[in-house]
């Protein structure tokens, strides 16, 4: 799964609760997620705190 943001959509990520409120919104979209499969998640995030 490829999750595509649009700008007005992009958020800055500053802590912990912040990437847990993304993943839940994500994970509640069942219908898209094969729930068949085991799936990783990997979280990019820069040390800069720049958007973008």
């Amino acid at each position: 799964m490829d999750i595509k943001l649009t700008e007005e959509k992009k958020i800055k990520i500053l802590n912990s609760d912040d990437i847990y409120e993304i993943m839940h919104k994500v994970l509640l979209q069942e219908n898209k997620i094969d729930q068949n499969r085991e799936h990783f998640w990997v979280i990019g995030l820069a040390n800069n705190n720049l958007q973008g």
